[in-house]
């Protein structure tokens, strides 16, 4: 890149309404100027000196992150940042276009500012020449206008040390809304507890200033007796809200407060009394004081995100609210209950784009095999749908383009459509822990595991005490053979819940690919015990009772599954890889081709899986992955 050290940096660049001084760090729009970060300033420069030409990934990661290779996952997000704060430009065209896996281009038309030409703001009229002022600016004029632009960059350089966190904090303004202690005594209003925080991340993560834990790392805290400044920092964040909410007869009362973990100050109380039937109005005034509060600077876009209903009919929003309640669960049963609330809020409001995303999620669940609740055709179909029907009310729901982005990633086996997907949901909210878990999904998938990597440890950064995102980053480290690392995260994982089934189970996975086969065996034995008896665990078993020569336990677990799958769904999937343990490749490949032919989810990785790496040499595996589009 030509661009490189500040002696010899342009004076600056004009674009749209917008000027470029890069020697000072400073970007103006009209008369005032736009915070960005310092990796976020770079890459605009990069790209505005290049304007109209495509940019490469690894360019600039080279200028911005010149001492990683692991940091592609903080390129899309910071790319997301500089995109939200530029805007669009007058046709209403982004500025930067995203060229997927290759980079990114500046869109706009550039006019390089000429030596000594700089700008003079409001109260000193319009931006011009400082030479073609002449005798008509009195030097007096001159000065103040330099001490003025000088007192911006100082202004800036403390804004943005003012937003710098602790050492023990891992974002600038983070908070984290625990959910909130419910006082009535009727068991049917414990979803508001749960609720109204949920629709408050989803308010406030829709703001670029700031970032909010998600509702699957504050589901911990459901129960009662929770220090807030005590979960703040086990959350890590800057500050946390926490709440009471009553219901007596048509009213409701919400309590609130927000507290800066730092230092324990209350930043500010208030006590809501509205009808029941009016609880958006509780969500306003909470979502917008929190704002004022942490000393947002909103713009007119960030007040309607934030302000923005996606329903007027509170009959819908209450079975909203009561289908993430129980989806929340993560349970067989709670999932199945959510798909009821969803379509019941749907009947009240056709058009509530949030419900249908509320279904797509909780019908990707019930086909997955971790669930086997409904066969993959039945189940992703009806996501794939939703999630259209979302988007075809809202293209700016992020939560949307993920439910889509996956149907098309282990249902569609769309693998353009599926990253095209991610993409365009991380330009939306770059900080959603769902999307970032599930991109990583697809990078995976596609073998490009050191990126996968990065975006897995980047949704950890957002949200470190999530069991299933710490159990995930063990997941990526064993689809990259990286074994070792695989076990040391699964133990990180399990220090925190030794309840936790998943990181059982890919522990067991772990010790089942290094050969360590009486470890495994007992790691599957445990997670078959906490999840239930879940069929991906029998299967497991059954594929280390093979692969360690245990032939008559492996059959009998073989019989096992080929008989509940007459009784229930078993992905044939799970039955091929005890083949694959036995030795039995027609048998495996039969099995497999059933997989095929009902889409099961787990192939979606055939290309990296180690399970079938036996298989990797029969020219029977060629053709599989063709079919899979992956060859």
């Amino acid at each position: 890149m030509p661009h490189e050290h500040p002696a010899q940096a342009r004076e600056g660049y004009e674009f749209g309404p917008f000027r470029l001084h890069p020697a000072e760090h400073l970007l103006l729009r009209g008369n005032k100027p736009v915070p960005l970060a310092p990796e976020a300033f770079r890459i605009l420069v990069m790209l505005v000196e290049q304007s109209g030409r495509l940019v490469r990934n690894g360019d600039l990661m080279k200028k911005v992150w010149p001492d990683s290779f692991l940091e592609e996952a903080n390129l899309t997000v910071t790319i997301s940042a500089l995109r939200r704060a530029l805007g669009r430009r007058a046709d209403g065209e982004e500025f930067i276009s995203i060229v997927p896996r290759f980079g990114y281009r500046f869109n706009a038309a550039v006019r390089e500012l000429e030596a000594g030409e700089q700008g003079q703001f409001a109260g000193g009229g319009s931006w011009g020449r400082a030479g073609g002022l002449g005798s008509r600016c009195l030097r007096g004029g001159v000065i103040a206008a330099a001490v003025l632009l000088a007192l911006v960059v100082i202004l800036g350089i403390l804004w943005w040390r003012r937003r710098s966190p602790p050492a023990a904090l891992s974002a600038p303004r983070s908070i984290a809304v625990l959910p909130f202690r419910s006082l009535g005594s009727s068991p049917d209003q414990e979803y508001l507890g749960l609720g109204l925080p949920d629709a408050l991340i989803t308010r406030l993560g829709s703001l670029p200033q700031i970032v909010v834990r998600p509702t699957a790392s504050v589901r911990a805290y459901t129960a009662g007796g929770v220090d807030a400044l005590a979960a703040g920092r086990q959350l890590k964040v800057t500050s946390v809200l926490d709440g009471t909410v009553q219901r007596s007869g048509d009213r409701i009362r919400v309590t609130v407060r927000l507290l800066s973990v730092p230092d324990g100050a209350q930043l500010w109380s208030d006590t809501f009394d509205e009808k029941f039937t009016d609880m958006f109005a509780v969500e306003d005034s909470v979502a917008q004081k929190v704002a004022e509060a942490l000393s947002l600077e909103l713009s007119a876009e960030d007040q309607q995100r934030l302000s923005k209903r996606y329903t007027g009919n509170s009959d819908a929003y209450q079975l909203y609210l009561k289908g993430r309640y129980f989806w929340n669960k993560r349970t067989p049963a709670g999932v199945g209950e959510s798909v009821d609330y969803f379509e019941r809020a749907l009947q009240a409001d056709p058009r509530y784009a949030l419900a249908y995303t509320g279904l797509a999620d909780s019908y990707l669940l019930q086909g997955s095999s971790g669930y086997s609740v409904l066969r993959p055709r039945e189940a992703m179909a009806k996501a794939k749908e939703s999630a259209e029907r979302a988007l075809a009310i809202d293209t700016t729901l992020a939560e949307a383009h993920t439910s889509l982005a996956y149907s098309k990633l282990i249902y569609d086996w769309d693998w353009p459509g599926a990253e095209r997907e991610f993409r365009q949901a991380l330009d939306l909210n770059p900080s959603d822990t769902t999307t970032l878990h599930w991109y990583s999904h697809y990078l995976t998938a596609m073998g490009r595991h050191d990126e996968s990597i990065a975006v897995a440890k980047r949704a950890l950064e957002i949200n470190p005490v999530d069991l299933s995102l710490n159990e995930h980053l063990a997941w990526v480290y064993l689809m990259a053979r990286q074994y070792d690392r695989a076990v040391e995260q699964c133990r990180k994982t399990l220090e925190m819940d030794s309840n936790f089934a998943l990181a059982h189970r890919r522990l067991g996975e772990a010790y089942l690919y290094q050969g360590q086969y009486a470890d495994a065996i007992a790691e599957f034995q445990k997670g078959l015990e906490l999840s239930g008896g879940a069929v991906v665990y029998q299967g497991l078993l059954g594929q280390a009772y093979a692969s360690s020569g245990r032939r008559a336990e492996a059959r009998q677990a073989l019989e096992d599954l080929e008989k509940l799958s007459r009784e229930k769904y078993v992905s044939p999937a799970a039955i091929a890889t005890i083949d694959t343990g036995l030795g039995d490749r027609n048998q495996a490949f039969h099995w497999l081709d059933r997989a095929l032919d009902e889409r099961c989810d787990t192939l979606a990785y055939a290309k990296v899986d180690p399970s079938f790496d036996s298989l990797r040499t029969d020219r029977r595996w060629s053709g599989l992955l063709k079919r899979l589009g992956l060859n």
